[in-house]
């Protein structure tokens, strides 16, 4: 009688498991017991974890699939092709994890599809719900082949990729207008909180810092996952191409953080970067890891061709922006709304398992369909190309 062999658990297949556990938990106490019971969000602070992290964060780090479809589809960069379908991936399932996120962040989610029939065209998150919808819609579309691909119908399939052919150019340059909208209007929506926002976060300019500051985060995202591809899931992404996309994040952070002390000063708020107090600590907390440690790395080739310690300066360089968009929506409200907000643990169990279904759901969809090339492409460009100078 043979014996039965069970699937062997890994260790890293349990540590998702507790998080979906303590997420469905989570899920539970929001929508069955409310926000009293599951957050320590106050009238005074109604915006905390979820927001900052959830819609936030979630769209700023998604903006790496814009960057580069954009790139190659419109500017001819054939050469970061090689990574266009992860980049396109990461965002899509960015996209999809902020609309779940939505369902648990509104007080009546039910309530999420009003902006589409019920319009109020002087509201910025009108314009952001609709920038959202229309965008994510662009993004599947974008995605939709690496699926067709794998349908056993071969008329079908090819009448369809054809018509994907057709239409793409336009809705990279659709995605890439909707996306910057949305990415702008989301610090828009912080003007609205003049004399409630710390000095060192409130800025007339904050459309543009929000869009300065989630493009190379973005960037940093997709690079990250891409390396973390080639490690664990055998692609074979060129790292000459991860090297020289990483060249473009060093002056876009140059011009982020010229344009916020510029700001700054000009404003007369500099005196608050040298006050004793926590807002201070964490403004240059974010400073540090957004914008003095990834730039001082970056500068370095020794960095910039060694692929893990790129990932490590990428990683400074998500962190950063997180901490950036959490002192926007948390810190910088702290002062004035007299309330020291420190989220509930289902708030971050909720979280935590929202990002951890994109990361499985990023996982499967490398390892099973054709987004990542398997073998080593052949290069794009000649030594003499002056781009690679």
């Amino acid at each position: 009688m043979s014996k039965l062999h069970l699937p062997k658990i890994t260790f890293w297949q349990t540590v998702v498991a507790i998080i979906f556990m303590a997420g469905a938990y989570a899920a539970f106490s929001r929508f069955a017991l409310g926000f009293q019971q599951s957050t320590h969000l106050t009238d005074a602070q109604p915006w905390g974890l979820w927001v900052g992290l959830g819609t936030l964060c979630g769209v700023g780090l998604s903006a790496g699939g814009f960057a580069i479809a954009a790139a190659v589809y419109l500017l001819g960069f054939e050469r970061y092709r090689q990574v266009v379908r992860a980049a396109v991936l990461l965002s899509f399932l960015g996209y999809l994890s902020v609309i779940v996120g939505m369902m648990y962040e509104l007080g009546l989610p039910w309530r999420i599809w009003h902006p589409i029939v019920m319009w109020n065209r002087h509201s910025v998150l009108f314009e952001v719900s609709w920038c959202v919808m229309l965008y994510t819609s662009v993004l599947a579309f974008e995605f939709s082949p690496s699926l067709i691909e794998k349908i056993p119908l071969p008329r079908l399939r090819k009448l369809y990729l054809r018509l994907h052919h057709h239409l793409l150019i336009a809705l990279v340059l659709v995605g890439a207008i909707l996306s910057s909208l949305h990415q702008s209007f989301l610090g828009g929506l912080y003007l609205l909180a003049k004399g409630k926002l710390d000095p060192l976060w409130y800025s007339s300019y904050l459309p543009t810092l929000f869009y300065l500051s989630a493009v190379p985060a973005g960037l940093a995202a997709t690079l990250m996952a891409v390396f973390l591809c080639n490690r664990s899931l055998k692609t074979r992404v060129d790292p000459a191409i991860l090297s020289e996309m990483s060249q473009i994040i060093a002056p876009l952070l140059y011009l982020y953080a010229l344009l916020r002390f510029t700001d700054i000063v000009t404003h007369g708020v500099a005196g608050y970067l040298f006050q004793w107090r926590e807002e201070t600590l964490l403004f240059w907390v974010e400073i540090g890891l957004f914008v003095i440690a990834p730039v001082a790395l970056l500068s370095r080739a020794r960095v910039r061709n060694s692929p893990q310690a790129l990932y490590g300066t990428c990683s400074m360089v998500v962190m950063g922006f997180m901490a950036n968009r959490l002192n926007v929506s948390i810190t910088a409200f702290q002062t004035t709304s007299g309330v020291y907000y420190v989220p509930k643990w289902t708030e971050f169990a909720l979280s935590l398992a929202t990002v951890t279904a994109a990361a499985v759901a990023f996982h499967y969809a490398v390892r099973y369909l054709d987004i990542l090339p398997r073998t080593v492409p052949e290069p794009t460009w000649t030594a003499n190309d002056p781009a690679t100078a």
